[in-house]
């Protein structure tokens, strides 16, 4: 079983930087922000994982920088594939993850039925939810998994 956890709002709350647009994000994406990111709970089971030897990826629409990397390396989050945005890409946020997706699918030699099947992903976004739900992968929303468990 493959493992995909999105960061923002599913196991990292960094709403002190968000915005309503994706270049509000980027604004608000510097080093002294992420600094100030912390866990949700569903970001433990998201460590275990990786500690239990699954396959994990990490697959976020944020542009990822060093501060990122160290942020997850900070708290324990080494040796996973993250995909994540290019600083010129545009993409809503459901048709960026499903791309990327079946290209890392492809990348790996598998046929995406193949890939969806074998893989559940964790995600916030409603529109990530219905994106890939409608191409065949489970996604689960977290939103209240994290409320339940950090209330």
């Amino acid at each position: 079983m493959r493992f995909i956890f999105d960061l923002d709002g599913t196991v990292i709350d960094s709403s002190h930087r968000q915005g309503d647009t994706l270049d509000d994000w980027r604004r608000m994406n510097t080093p002294a922000n992420i600094s100030k990111d912390s866990t949700l709970p569903l970001f433990a089971q998201m460590r275990d994982a990786i500690n239990d030897g699954h396959d994990v990826i990490i697959c976020t629409s944020r542009v990822m920088d060093l501060p990122d990397f160290t942020w997850l390396a900070d708290h324990g989050i080494t040796g996973v594939t993250v995909i994540c945005r290019s600083a010129d890409d545009d993409r809503n946020c459901g048709f960026f993850k499903l791309h990327s997706l079946h290209d890392y699918a492809k990348s790996l030699g598998l046929a995406w039925g193949r890939f969806a099947r074998k893989s559940l992903m964790f995600d916030d976004s409603v529109e990530v939810q219905n994106t890939l739900r409608s191409v065949g992968l489970r996604v689960i929303d977290p939103v209240n998994y994290n409320q339940k468990i950090g209330a």
